[in-house]
């Protein structure tokens, strides 16, 4: 059964804030993407799930129930990362894909892993730990943010659109 639009975007949406989530706030994001250290615990994914909501600007409406207990927004944090997760195919379907990406585009992997690792959430283009990727990569500044905007929509799409049948892998063209 074929996906509306609306519901592709939602899932996109959604797989793309998993992905930004992992990257920008676990200590080993990109290890995990690629599979290379356990799938976090219930008390892992409500640390990143609270990282994620104190970026929110202030006048966002949380779409978090009113829960009265730590446990309870635990269980809820938990209940919708795993939602995610299997949105996006599943751990193993997400540690494939992911190590696709890094194969292919390698460049691009290591530029934004370096952008996380020394710029971190900075939106500033004038950070100096900016022009310090840029110019190890001998990439303009505007380039490094490009990429770091891009590759969480780019590896969510990669996750959500199944090779057609003659492709061995999953990436997108461009």
């Amino acid at each position: 059964m074929r996906r509306s639009v609306k519901s592709f975007y939602e899932a996109l949406n959604r797989v793309t804030y998993l992905i930004e989530i992992i990257i920008a706030f676990h200590p080993q994001g990109f290890s995990l993407l690629l599979g290379e250290i356990a799938e976090p615990t219930s008390r892992e994914i409500h640390e990143l799930m609270n990282a994620g909501r104190s970026r929110l600007p202030d006048d966002f409406i949380a779409t978090m129930p009113n829960l009265e207990t730590e446990a309870e927004r635990i269980v809820f944090d938990r209940e919708y990362f795993d939602k995610s997760v299997d949105i996006a195919g599943g751990w193993p379907h997400i540690h494939l894909v992911s190590r696709e990406f890094k194969d292919a585009d390698s460049r691009i992997w290591s530029v934004v892993m370096d952008h996380v690792k020394f710029v971190g959430n900075s939106a500033s283009r004038y950070t100096s730990k900016l022009g310090y990727v840029s110019a190890r990569y001998h990439l303009s500044p505007n380039t490094v943010m490009k990429y770091r905007r891009e590759f969480s929509v780019k590896l969510a799409h990669m996750l959500l659109m199944p090779p057609s049948d003659g492709d061995d892998f999953y990436l997108l063209p461009g």
